[in-house]
């Protein structure tokens, strides 16, 4: 059932009284949670040509059948389809877009491209009792740009995690032949952008940014082509910062190495035979460190 009429699939519990807050509606029969994902390097991510990420697609290994997402830039409504590459699921192509959902979604901006406010629980007349602010909001500067405009700038050209050494470790090896990469892409070179700054750059994210059947593993919900089992491969740079893995945060708790190692039993459907491959060979203890630092933490 569509919850479009009861305030839509993400849960506003945060509002300036508790009056405006939303409660999880009775009319839906699945909950998930969701873990922030992280923005450094996301101009980068952006830059890879979409050519790449379908070429991908088309030459995957055997036994893999990942999918591009394909998706409408909000910022350009009747445009054509880009190559997803954000969130959990794929579904946002631009860090324009990231900008516009978020500020909607996060924090009830409305912009020219997402000028309808989330009614709480979908009720209107306590939209129209809690916000009083005619739409769209976010309105031009002096300068010309809007507020997501500003959030775009100050994301698209964030630095990527830093990964060293450059000179590689054994681990990666490792990563490798259990199959973890046929998923988890090294390198890309970017495309050809207006900021130099993001032009024809090498860059090591660790993700094939497509669609796969991750099995039990999957958050439950239909996002645009995305399926219930379906997730984005996510980008392993950075992953050393996080306290917690997995869209949901699930995999938290202990060590670095206990962490990773519990994220990478969890992954089912075309992801399990890596999964059980790494579990054979390390199980959950301390030895996963020889691949995650080799992989994520570090090149």
């Amino acid at each position: 059932q569509s919850l479009d009429g009861f305030g839509g699939t993400l849960l506003q519990d945060q509002s300036f009284t508790i009056t405006c807050r939303e409660t999880v509606p009775v009319q839906a029969t699945h909950t998930a949670l969701r873990g922030t994902p992280i923005l450094f390097g996301a101009g980068l991510i952006e830059s890879i040509p979409d050519g790449t990420l379908v070429a991908r697609a088309n030459s995957q290994p055997a036994g893999l059948v990942g999918r591009v997402h394909a998706t409408v830039p909000i910022e350009t409504p009747g445009g054509s389809t880009r190559v997803g590459r954000f969130g959990w699921k794929g579904g946002i192509a631009t860090v324009d877009s990231f900008s516009l959902d978020a500020a909607l979604n996060e924090m009830g901006l409305t912009s020219q491209f997402l000028a309808q406010e989330n009614a709480p629980n979908g009720d209107l007349a306590l939209l129209a009792q809690c916000d009083t602010t005619a739409d769209p909001e976010d309105m031009p500067d002096a300068a010309g740009f809007t507020r997501t405009d500003r959030f775009t700038h100050f994301q698209r050209l964030l630095a990527p995690p830093a990964q060293t050494p450059r000179s590689g470790m054994s681990g990666e090896s490792l990563f490798v032949s259990i199959g973890c990469a046929d998923c988890h892409v090294r390198s890309y070179v970017t495309g050809q952008v207006p900021e130099d700054a993001l032009s024809g750059k090498t860059i090591q994210p660790y993700s094939d940014f497509l669609l796969h059947d991750l099995g039990a593993l999957g958050d439950g919900i239909v996002e645009g082509e995305a399926t219930e089992t379906e997730m984005m491969t996510r980008p392993l740079w950075g992953l050393a910062q996080r306290p917690s893995f997995l869209h949901d945060g699930r995999a938290t708790g202990g060590s670095f190495g206990q962490n990773v190692a519990t994220a990478v039993a969890e992954h089912g459907g075309t992801a399990a035979p890596s999964a059980q491959a790494f579990g054979q060979a390390f199980g959950h203890h301390e030895a996963p460190l020889a691949i995650t630092y080799a992989t994520i933490a570090t090149r």
